[in-house]
C-alpha cells in the first residue's frame, strides 16, 4: 500500500550531533541542521491546502529541532511547529519521529497537555535497558531520566502510548546487561519496537571494540526479546477490542474488498468496505478484533 495522500511527511532537521559510536549519520549526514521556520510553515500551509491532514514532521533528532532567525533574533522549537501547525484548520492530526531522549524537552511534553491535534503516540528509542551499554554506546543519559521522561508524558497525556528501538548484542553486553534490557521493555510496555541485532558499521568505535558478540548469542537474545516485544504489541492491541477510535484512511487493501485505517496509535486498522470514496477522511471506528499485526474494525455512523 502507498502511503496517504492525506499525511504530510514533513522534514524540518537533518544530522545529528550525538555521535553514537555505532552510528554513521554523523559521518554521512553531517551534524544537525534545521530548516528555517518560515519555510517548514510554508509546507505545512501548502499541505493544508491541497488535502492533507495529517502532518508527520520528519528528522533524525527530529525534537532536536532549533532554528533561530537571523532578523527576529527568536529561536523555535518543535514546540512552536506544533503550535503553528495547529492553527490550520485542515490539519486534524500532528505527530513526528524519531525523538532522542534528552531533546524530550518540558516544552515539547507539554504540548502533549495542552494540544489535542498532537497524537497520543511518542517513538523514543532507548536501544538498552543497560545503563553500561548506554554508556559504551555514548548515549548520553540514564535509566531514571529516561523513565521520569515516561512519567512526565503520561502525567501530561494519561492515554499516550511510546515505541522504542532497540539494539541487541551490542559489543560488551553481558547476560546481566542484556536481561536488564528486557526489564525496561516489561516497565515502559512498548506498544510497538524496533529491535536489531549489532551490527558494525565502518568508520564508527563500536566496530573497534573488543568484546564482539558471537552471532548466535545475539540472535538467541534478538529472538528472546522480539518474542516479548511481540506479546506487549498483541496484548495493546487486544485491549483496544471494544473502543472507538477516530481513525485516518490510507485507502483500499490490495483485495479492494477493505479499507485501511490508521489510529491514533498508528495502528493498522481494516474495515470492510462501505465507501467507494473515502480517502483523505477520518472515521469514528469500533474495535471489533485484533492480533499482533493490525486490528478490524466497523464504521460508526
Amino acid at each position: 500500500m502507498e502511503k496517504s495522500p492525506a499525511v504530510a511527511y514533513i522534514p524540518i532537521q537533518e544530522g545529528c550531533n550525538h555521535c553514537c559510536t555505532y552510528c554513521i549519520v554523523p559521518y554521512t549526514r553531517g551534524r544537525e541542521l534545521s530548516r528555517p521556520f518560515k519555510d517548514i510553515l510554508r509546507d505545512t500551509e501548502h499541505a493544508a491546502n491541497t488535502g492533507a491532514i495529517e502532518t508527520c514532521f520528519l528528522g533524525q533528532n527530529v525534537n532536536g529541532y532549533k532554528y533561530t532567525d537571523e532578523t527576529t533574533g527568536k529561536t523555535h522549537r518543535l514546540s512552536d511547529l506544533i503550535k503553528e501547525t495547529a492553527k490550520l484548520s485542515p490539519i486534524k492530526r500532528i505527530r513526528f519521529t524519531s525523538s532522542y531522549p534528552t531533546e524530550m524537552t518540558d516544552d515539547l511534553i507539554d504540548m502533549f497537555r495542552t494540544e489535542p491535534k498532537l497524537l497520543p503516540f511518542l517513538n523514543m528509542p532507548i536501544q538498552s535497558g543497560s545503563q553500561n551499554v548506554l554508556t559504551r554506546m555514548n548515549r548520553p543519559y540514564g535509566l531514571k531520566l529516561y523513565i521520569d521522561i515516561v512519567d512526565k508524558l503520561k502525567s501530561a497525556r494519561p492515554d499516550i502510548q511510546i515505541s522504542s528501538d532497540f539494539i541487541v548484542g551490542f559489543p560488551g553486553e553481558t547476560d546481566s546487561d542484556f536481561e536488564q534490557t528486557m526489564e525496561i521493555a516489561k516497565k515502559i510496555k512498548y506498544i510497538n519496537s524496533y529491535s536489531f541485532k549489532y551490527s558494525p558499521r565502518p568508520h564508527t568505535a563500536a566496530a573497534l571494540m573488543k568484546d564482539q558478540i558471537p552471532e548466535n548469542i545475539k540472535t538467541e537474545r534478538l529472538a528472546k526479546l522480539d518474542s516479548y516485544l511481540n506479546e506487549l504489541q498483541r496484548s495493546f492491541n487486544e485491549a483496544c477490542i471494544g473502543k472507538t477510535m477516530e481513525c485516518l484512511c490510507e485507502g483500499p487493501d490490495k483485495t479492494g474488498k477493505h479499507l485501511v485505517y490508521r489510529t491514533p496509535y498508528m495502528q493498522q486498522c481494516i474495515v470492510n468496505v462501505k465507501s467507494a470514496n473515502c480517502e483523505k477522511q477520518l472515521a469514528r471506528i469500533r474495535i471489533t478484533a485484533a492480533n499482533k499485526a493490525s486490528l478490524r474494525g466497523e464504521f460508526i455512523l
